[in-house]
């Protein structure tokens, strides 16, 4: 019983001789002969090739593609990060160029499958697409946000605004009393509605290029896709420059300072609003 005991203990511990020894030899075989593949993605070439590297891994790029990568670091390699290869294995990188920009065409007038077509073609995003009635072809594109002509980055999200029959989307009009024009044509387009005609009128007690009138009353709601008219005023008051927010939520707590600014009390605003009803009445 005794000789059997001391000959399991002696295999076991040969077993674990063995397998300590076979451990040893593991690594400092894989140390001089394999390397895990590190990940350089979002290093420069350079920095990989002379500092994280070294003399383990010969590092070779490939080429240059759009990304969305920051322009000059390295998004793409091979073999791929924890695999394991060889010391002194090529690596392949690319470099990014940097997000791929593609320029919006001229969709007001298109049909809305088309353009949608075209968009997607680009690399864009369909976000919101909201029908309005008027005179127009059914699902002619009546506007776009951003609008034409504009440069937008693969991934980017492009709303539509169409003609159609059903579906409407009712709007409240933001008071835009005081914004500089700039600003009440952004709030309207990201309120889905757009900019009708734009006259001009003179104030001198109130700022350059701040719009006095509406051609709808804020408040009022109406069809996406409406067209407000502005008037805008023309003086030699130049209004310091603010950030006005573009929000939803923010718009009339915003709107309410700059028309205190721009009139220096409420009461002007009042006027300005019974005006505009005495107008309506004498053109109607």
């Amino acid at each position: 019983m005794i000789k059997r005991l001391m000959y399991l203990s002696a295999v076991f511990t040969l077993l674990i001789s063995g397998f300590f020894i076979f451990k040893i030899v593991e690594k400092v075989y894989f140390n001089e002969i394999y390397y895990y593949a590190p990940d350089v993605r979002g290093h420069s070439f350079e920095t990989v090739k002379n500092e994280l590297l070294g003399e383990k891994i010969n590092v070779k790029l490939v080429g240059e593609e759009f990304s969305q990568f920051p322009v000059g670091e390295i998004f793409l390699q091979e073999p791929e990060p924890g695999q394991v290869v060889k010391i002194r294995r090529n690596m392949r990188v690319w470099v990014s160029k940097g997000s791929a920009l593609v320029e919006i065409p001229n969709f007001v007038g298109m049909n809305f499958l088309e353009a949608r077509s075209i968009a997607l073609q680009k690399g864009l995003i369909i976000d919101k697409v909201v029908s309005t009635s008027t005179n127009k072809s059914a699902n002619e594109v009546i506007a776009t946000d951003p609008a034409t002509d504009t440069l937008l980055r693969r991934g980017d999200k492009l709303s539509f605004l169409i003609s159609g029959t059903g579906n409407f989307t009712e709007i409240k009009i933001p008071n835009l009393i005081g914004m500089l024009l700039e600003d009440a044509q952004e709030i309207l387009i990201d309120n889905s509605l757009t900019v009708g005609k734009i006259t001009y009128a003179e104030q001198a007690d109130k700022y350059n290029g701040i719009v006095l009138e509406t051609g709808v009353l804020a408040g009022v709601v109406v069809k996406a896709g409406t067209a407000v008219t502005l008037v805008v005023n023309k003086s030699k008051l130049i209004k310091p420059v603010e950030k006005v927010s573009t929000n939803k939520s923010d718009i009339d707590s915003d709107n309410a300072s700059n028309e205190s600014d721009a009139d220096g009390s409420s009461n002007d605003s009042e006027e300005d609003s019974r005006d505009l009803l005495s107008t309506e009445e004498i053109e109607d």
